[in-house]
């Protein structure tokens, strides 16, 4: 499964529209949008479930959605999990760092120990109350070394969890984005034949030259490009604010960017303008009678 990483309604609306068949709700992508701030946990529960329900609205399609460690003990674990439930969420992905969280892109993660990584997942586990609710652990093991991740993963698995997401930023003290590309797929070979159940990829590019369908040959289950659809709006939106900026008119920035949705009314209708209109075109034809 191939999802498209969204961080706010409209974005998912595009990912549907699109043809995907699955979103994943960016922890990173949300906190940059709705706070303007990094990725570092910032967000409360509340917060992120009625964001989570926001797009859930907006779609028919499932959504998998970041919620970093639960929120606070197994008690907040718990809750959370029956808030995502209600928001209409497919499912979620909790992990073991120690708080404060921090993205792994980011030094000064720790993670808690299996006893406490344990805990989360049984409690979230306990909670859910839809059987097809699903329920993603997440680890950053890759903190302590590459084994703690394997075995941390089947760990969770054992435990329950339909999904493992092991995060490999480093391998035997070096950073896994700076090996060659080959080596950066042997080694997540290497990661999922060990591990006993479905992996889900930690949300970055597939290494250069490779595909989706490489990763899925690889053994990966379900991927997702966690902060591309971000980057690109960022990158859009400081071209044309530069562009305003500097000549006073946005026509040079349109002038290089066509696309589909350069007028409002394309945005609106994307954001199921006519849907709303034949509610309302039904209710004033009542009125009419």
């Amino acid at each position: 499964m191939v999802a498209a990483g969204c961080f706010d309604a409209f974005s998912a609306r595009l990912a549907q529209l699109a043809g995907f068949r699955a979103i994943h709700m960016t922890g990173l992508g949300v906190e940059a949008s709705q706070l303007g701030a990094p990725d570092l946990g910032l967000m409360s529960m509340t917060e992120i479930c009625g964001h989570a329900a926001r797009m859930a609205e907006a779609t028919n399609i499932p959504i998998l959605a970041d919620i970093d460690t639960g929120f606070g003990g197994v008690l907040n674990v718990g809750r959370t999990i029956r808030e995502m439930e209600r928001a209409g969420i497919a499912g979620v992905h909790i992990e073991d760092q120690a708080l404060p969280k921090h993205c792994p892109l980011l030094a000064g993660r720790k993670v808690v120990g299996r006893g406490e990584a344990i805990d989360r997942l049984k409690a979230a586990l306990d909670a859910r109350t839809d059987p097809d609710f699903v329920i993603v652990a997440r680890t950053d093991a890759d903190t302590i070394s590459f084994q703690e991740v394997i075995d941390r993963s089947n760990l969770f698995l054992e435990e329950g969890a339909d999904m493992v997401m092991p995060v490999i930023m480093q391998v035997e003290g070096q950073s896994y984005f700076s090996l060659p590309a080959d080596e950066q797929m042997e080694w997540a070979r290497r990661m999922i034949v060990a591990i006993d159940g479905p992996v889900m990829n930690m949300g970055g590019s597939p290494p250069a030259g490779y595909t989706t369908d490489d990763l899925a040959d690889a053994g990966y289950a379900f991927t997702m490009y966690a902060a591309s659809a971000l980057s690109a709006a960022a990158n859009a939106m400081a071209d044309l604010f530069k562009t305003i900026h500097e000549t006073g008119s946005d026509r040079a920035y349109w002038a290089r960017n066509g696309g589909p949705y350069t007028s409002p009314l394309e945005l609106m209708r994307a954001a199921r303008l006519d849907a709303f209109a034949a509610i309302e075109e039904r209710y004033s034809a009542s009125l009419g009678d």
